[in-house]
């Protein structure tokens, strides 16, 4: 992953952003390399990502990893329009798409390149409780509002309607992240270990999806979705993982906590059935989703993916 703020707090909030592509054929992989080397300099070029990496998983199979500081700045670079004119072809080479945001969890193997990604569990207030009387009052005639806030009075993206709903749909799902830094001589030797690796994980019951890809030589990535976060762990503390940072010194590896989705992965949703939520709410508040539309446009970058629909049930972690 390239290395540009460094960050220092470990209590500050991380953003983790996956992208997946998958084309329509291997005829297209031109099409997308240069793409991807255009995206490549756009990141490079902005003060506001931590840490990105553009990965190739095949000929027709194209990973993005961001790490930012806040959400803002991950938006602000969406709406850039740095690459507007790449995303205008994208429906036309692409067979599936799936965009997650993650927040990184606590659980934590060695540094990315000096960077602590782990961050203890996310926090978010409470907006179920009694307010104080005279808020109510004043709130009686704004249930939007009314939604969105915590009981001490705070208003903040975490605490919306919409925010909320996003992280029920994928609630008790969790995401692994391995990298190793190597020589670019020990590229493919690494490579096939976190294959191995990935092939000995589909064996756990909670295993969804995994995917192994390089970067550049040297610094090849692994990611797994699983369908409760205790299977990313057992993954984690497993002795193969430990086996293999004792081979590579410079393995970093992280779970992340799904945030939100869109897209599909070959068929694979996390978002449950939306009539499983369990935020109770008024009627009016629930009208707030008419405005996801415009929310997840702005993440997904125009980019639309169709495909068949499974809905894991993921347990309660």
């Amino acid at each position: 992953m390239e290395n540009h703020q460094p960050v220092g707090d470990s209590a500050e909030k991380l953003f983790a952003f996956t992208t997946r592509s998958r084309l329509k054929g291997p005829w297209f992989f031109p099409h997308m390399l240069y793409a991807t080397m255009r995206v490549r300099r756009q990141l490079k070029g902005t003060g506001d990502v931590v840490r990105w990496a553009s990965i190739i998983a095949g000929p027709c199979e194209f990973w993005t990893i961001s790490v930012w500081k806040s959400r803002h700045d991950m938006q602000e670079f969406m709406r850039s329009g740095a690459h507007d004119d790449i995303m205008w072809f994208f429906s036309k080479w692409l067979r599936s798409f799936w965009l997650m945001r993650w927040r990184p969890g606590p659980e934590e193997i060695g540094q990315l390149k000096g960077l602590t990604m782990g961050r203890p569990e996310p926090a978010y207030g409470s907006t179920d409780g009694p307010k104080p009387e005279a808020l109510e009052k004043a709130l009686e005639h704004l249930p939007k509002l009314r939604s969105a806030m915590s009981v001490d009075g705070e208003v903040g993206y975490d605490t919306t309607v919409y925010a909320r709903r996003r992280r029920a749909e994928v609630r008790g799902a969790g995401g692994g992240v391995i990298h190793i830094r190597t020589s670019p001589r020990r590229s493919v030797e690494a490579f096939l270990a976190l294959q191995r690796l990935e092939h000995e994980a589909r064996g756990d019951p909670d295993y969804l999806k995994g995917v192994v890809g390089i970067s550049r030589p040297g610094q090849i990535y692994m990611l797994t979705v699983w369908r409760d976060r205790a299977g990313t762990r057992r993954m984690l503390r497993s002795p193969q993982v430990r086996k293999l940072s004792e081979r590579y010194p410079g393995t970093w590896a992280n779970e992340w906590l799904p945030e939100n989705e869109f897209g599909h992965w070959d068929g694979l949703r996390l978002r449950r059935s939306r009539v499983r939520y369990s935020i109770q709410m008024p009627q009016a508040a629930m009208d707030l989703d008419k405005g996801a539309v415009v929310e997840e446009a702005v993440e997904r970058g125009a980019v639309q993916g169709r495909g068949p629909h499974l809905h894991p049930q993921p347990s309660q972690g």
